[in-house]
């Protein structure tokens, strides 16, 4: 498989702001510092529920400190996506902030048209992340990688069974082509460690006319 080394490639997320990150790993710097809070936590908090949904991800694999809660969360959080069956987590991102932007107002517009939602705003915030490690590389491939993308989310099972096989051979992640933005790339990684400096950095709003996104600021 073609691989490619990113080496503090910078990435966009759009994520909805009432998704606040998961503050017990922006408190700490070190797993040892978390291990003492964790206890407290445990007792005391309500972030308690949060830490136990990371049970699938052993916690070698955790990190911390500032900007460690945005990176966690999607690893907590868990949800069907292209690839991965929801057993485990992904965190995704675009080597620009449109194609971030195009790739999740798609899958917004889903949810909004199924759920029969009236006209309204979605608020949403854009992170940036910087990205480290080498990837398997499929961008360039939807030719003779059809299944891989799949613009049908009903037809993600090939890419989830190909993501679930990487993953558990101990790769890093994927890098794809967009499937909602021609010429746009995106990464999707398994392992918090691959994700550094990630930040809020603006606010970002989807207009749901009552049928379709119709746009963004």
């Amino acid at each position: 498989m073609r691989r490619a080394a990113l080496d503090g490639q910078p990435s966009w997320r759009v994520i909805a702001a009432r998704h606040p990150p998961i503050t017990l790993f922006e408190l700490v710097a070190s797993r040892e510092d978390f291990e003492a809070l964790y206890e407290l936590e445990a007792a005391f908090s309500p972030h308690y529920d949060e830490i136990t949904l990371l049970q699938y991800l052993p916690r070698s694999k955790w990190v911390f400190g500032p900007g460690s809660g945005y990176i966690m969360a999607p690893f907590a959080y868990l949800t069907s996506s292209r690839f991965t069956d929801g057993t485990f987590g992904v965190y995704y991102a675009a080597m620009d902030e449109e194609t971030a932007i195009r790739e999740v107002a798609f899958h917004r517009g889903i949810f909004m048209s199924r759920t029969h939602e009236p006209a309204s705003a979605l608020e949403e915030q854009i992170l940036i992340a910087r990205i480290s490690g080498e990837l398997v590389d499929i961008r360039g491939q939807q030719a003779s990688q059809p299944t891989l993308y799949a613009p049908d989310p009903l037809a993600y099972g090939p890419a989830q069974a190909f993501g679930a096989s990487l993953r558990g051979a101990g790769e890093t992640g994927i890098a794809f082509s967009s499937v909602r933005n021609a010429g746009g790339e995106c990464v999707g990684i398994f392992r918090p460690r691959a994700v550094k400096e990630c930040h809020q950095v603006r606010p970002l709003r989807y207009v749901w006319d009552g049928a379709k996104i119709a746009g963004w600021a």
